[in-house]
């Protein structure tokens, strides 16, 4: 189950990955490649920049078009924080049913 769990995890990160990818491509269409170099390094830096990406794709989704994929961005983000916190859950029983965790 726990294996099973990480997989749709997987799956969401994916998910989200390819959507910051096409609001990081919106945004160079669109003549915002100061905000767009911005998201990217601050991604490689410190992770923030999918969370710049995030609001600013909100904030512009009417005007780029891309209400879809934010819609499909934010479904994504809370599916994963929903299944991380099922794997931890269905994981962390196992590992204490069998003795190994702390008590």
């Amino acid at each position: 189950m726990g294996t099973l769990l990480q997989l749709i995890g997987y799956g969401l990160s994916i998910g989200s990955l390819v959507c910051y990818i096409l609001v990081l491509i919106k945004m160079f269409q669109n003549s915002e490649t100061t905000m767009g170099v911005i998201c990217i390094v601050t991604f490689i830096l410190c992770g923030l920049g999918v969370l710049i990406a995030f609001i600013v794709g909100w904030i512009n989704a009417g005007k780029w078009q891309i209400q879809q994929t934010m819609w499909i961005w934010t479904g994504c983000f809370i599916g994963g924080i929903l299944i991380n916190i099922l794997t931890f859950a269905v994981l962390g029983a196992q590992i204490q049913g069998q003795g190994l965790a702390p008590m």
